[in-house]
């Protein structure tokens, strides 16, 4: 029709090409019931499938509460679950478009190559969140880094990516294979967790009394393990200072607050025992 439309267009007959366009604006127009009809039905199809997911994806959620479901778990199953009823959601609406799935899939067979390309990373995050489901590396709550400089809280575990909160509540989305392919640091992992502090004093400090004051500060902290061995050494001979070691086992929950706490109660010890803490200083000798 289109060559014929062509033809009609080069010999300039406006009678036939009238004709041509009047044929064509019937057929839309028969067409258009049926094609309009089928988009209200697939529209509505949309609506009530998004809510049915939403009532499964709830009631599934609720089982595994009541069944205390490791969370990371529970988090990656309703994940799946969610995208594969919008899998089968889009299967249905293109069913009721009247486009047939058998022909779809011959179009996505046809292109499997270049599909499998584009999908790789995806089906790499599936499988690094599989990974990460059955090797454990980290739990719901852990704060953790990889060596991408990617550092947060646990708190949740999708079919593709995991959700990290920063300590100052942004939310960061880590591809799932990032994750289980990279080198981690879990600081939460085990119950206690080693404090390393660096202090310093001037030359002129007693060594014995600086140690002694620095002894009594982790003494007197109730977070700061007692029974866990305390290194409080003299460590260096800086430039201007005696660099001391503050070496102490807390609980991993504690270690910021006992850091902070130490720092502060540090400086009052030394000002209390008359302790310098030592500044850049230049000596000028004139001749």
């Amino acid at each position: 029709m289109m060559e014929k439309l062509v033809e009609d267009l080069e010999t300039q007959d406006v009678g036939k090409i009238m004709e041509i366009l009047k044929s064509w604006g019937e057929g839309l127009l028969k067409m258009a019931p049926s094609f309009i009809s089928k988009i209200i039905v697939a529209l509505l199809f949309i609506f009530i499938g998004k809510k049915i997911i939403g009532l499964i994806v709830l009631s599934l959620k609720k089982i595994m509460d009541s069944r205390n479901a490791e969370p990371l778990l529970k988090s990656f199953i309703l994940s799946f679950i969610k995208n594969l009823l919008f899998v089968v959601l889009f299967f249905l609406v293109l069913g009721v478009l009247g486009i047939r799935a058998t022909s779809l899939m011959a179009v996505l067979g046809t292109a499997g190559l270049a599909i499998g390309l584009a999908l790789q990373g995806s089906l790499s995050n599936l499988a690094g969140g599989v990974l990460i489901l059955m090797f454990r590396p980290f739990s719901k709550g852990d704060y953790i880094s990889n060596n991408g400089g990617v550092e947060g809280t646990v708190d949740q575990i999708q079919i593709f990516n995991s959700i990290l909160v920063t300590p100052d509540n942004k939310i960061i989305i880590v591809p799932n294979g990032q994750l289980a392919n990279s080198t981690l640091v879990n600081f939460s992992k085990n119950p206690t967790r080693r404090l390393d502090l660096t202090y310093s004093v001037a030359y002129t400090t007693d060594i014995d009394k600086a140690i002694s004051v620095l002894e009594e500060v982790a003494k007197e902290n109730p977070k700061i393990l007692q029974n866990k061995p305390k290194t409080i050494r003299l460590r260096t001979h800086g430039l201007n200072s005696l660099d001391f070691l503050f070496r102490v086992w807390v609980k991993s929950g504690d270690y910021w607050d006992v850091m902070w706490d130490c720092n502060e109660n540090v400086k009052r010890a030394f000002d209390k025992n008359n302790i310098e803490i030592p500044y850049q200083k230049i000596d000028i000798y004139q001749k």
